[in-house]
C-alpha cells in the first residue's frame, strides 16, 4: 500500500434490510481486509431480524444509521453518502452486503483506482456459488432488450480494466468529486433503475466507470429477495418508465412501450412468468404511462 494510497479514506456504504442471513460472511469478509482507511456505514432500514443487533455486536469501523422505517434503497444510500461527505473521506464504496471478498479486495481496488486517476472503478462480479461464472464484467444501454435498458455481460474483456456506460451498485468505488459534480441517487426510484439514472447521469457529465478485471467480488445473487415478488416486479416497471420520461421525455416514452409490452408477453409465451405476473407487468406500464405526465419536475 503506497502513500496516497494510505491518505485515502474510504466509506463502504451498505444498505440492510432483513440482512441477518448473509451479514456472518460480509463482515467476515471486512475483517480480514488488509487495506488502510475505511468505515463502514451501514445503513439499516427498519430491518425486522437480527440484523441491527448483529451489527452493534461487530468490533470493526462502524457507523450505523438506524432509520425508523424504509426510505428504499436510493435515499437510504443517500444518507451513507451525505455521512462521508460531512466527515471528510475521499470516496464512497456502494457495496451490497450479500457480497464476500478476499482479503486484500479494498487494496487491490483502492491501488487501482490511485494508479489510474478513474473516478468510478466497478470491479467485475462473480456468482457466490459459482465461482467460475461472471455475474456482471461488462455494462452499456441498449434498445434491443425490451426498451431502452441498461445490460449487464457475462464475458471479460481483455487486459486489467476497460471503460464503460454502466455498472451496477453490488460494488461501486466512487470518488467524492463525482456526488459533487453528478448529485447523489434520484429517491423517486426507491430501489430499481436508480444505478442506471446515475450512470446515464455521469456519462451526460463526462465521467466514465472503469471496470477491473480483478479482484473480482463474489454475489450472493437473490439471497434476501428470494427472486421475484409483485413489489419487486412493480418497482421495475414502474421504475423504467420513469428513468425513460426523466431522460428523454414523454414522447420517447409512449415510443419505447411497445417494445417493453413485447418482451413482457414474449416471457408469457416461453412460461417464465405465471398469467398472474403477466397481468401485473402490463398493468404497472399502463398505468406508470399515464402518471408520469401529471407528475412534475421529472
Amino acid at each position: 500500500m503506497n502513500d496516497a494510497q494510505a491518505r485515502r479514506r474510504v466509506a463502504l456504504v451498505t444498505v440492510t434490510y432483513n440482512s441477518a442471513p448473509v451479514l456472518t460472511d460480509f463482515l467476515a469478509s471486512l475483517d480480514r481486509q488488509t487495506s488502510g482507511d475505511w468505515t463502514l456505514v451501514a445503513i439499516d432500514n427498519a430491518s425486522g431480524d437480527a440484523t441491527r443487533a448483529m451489527l452493534a455486536d461487530w468490533d470493526g469501523p462502524l457507523h450505523l444509521i438506524a432509520n425508523p422505517d424504509n426510505p428504499g434503497f436510493a435515499a437510504a444510500s443517500n444518507q451513507g453518502i451525505a455521512w462521508a461527505r460531512e466527515n471528510g473521506f475521499d470516496a464512497v464504496l456502494l457495496l451490497n452486503n450479500d457480497t464476500v471478498f478476499e482479503a486484500d479486495f479494498l487494496a487491490r481496488v483502492l491501488d487501482f483506482q490511485t494508479r489510474s486517476g478513474a473516478l468510478i472503478v466497478a470491479p467485475a462480479v462473480t456468482y457466490a456459488d459459482e465461482p467460475g461464472r461472471f455475474w456482471f464484467a461488462d455494462g452499456g444501454f441498449t434498445r434491443l432488450r425490451g426498451g431502452f435498458q441498461a445490460w449487464m455481460g457475462e464475458t471479460p474483456r481483455s487486459g486489467e480494466s476497460w471503460t464503460s456506460d454502466f455498472a451496477p451498485a453490488c460494488a461501486l468505488l466512487v470518488d467524492m468529486q463525482v456526488f459533487d459534480r453528478v448529485g447523489v441517487f434520484d429517491e423517486r426510484f426507491f430501489v430499481y433503475w436508480e444505478d442506471a439514472d446515475f450512470c446515464l447521469r455521469c456519462r451526460a457529465h463526462g465521467v466514465t466507470v472503469t471496470i477491473l478485471a480483478a479482484p473480482t467480488i463474489a454475489h450472493k445473487v437473490s439471497a434476501l429477495t428470494g427472486g421475484s415478488s409483485p413489489f419487486s416486479t412493480q418497482m421495475y416497471h414502474r421504475n423504467q418508465i420513469l428513468l425513460l420520461h426523466k431522460h428523454f421525455g414523454a414522447a420517447r416514452t409512449w415510443l419505447e412501450a411497445p417494445a417493453i409490452v413485447a418482451k413482457i408477453l414474449a416471457r408469457r409465451v416461453l412460461r417464465r412468468d405465471e398469467a398472474e405476473t403477466t397481468r401485473l407487468r402490463l398493468r404497472t406500464v399502463w398505468t406508470s404511462l399515464p402518471s408520469l405526465r401529471k407528475v412534475e419536475g421529472i
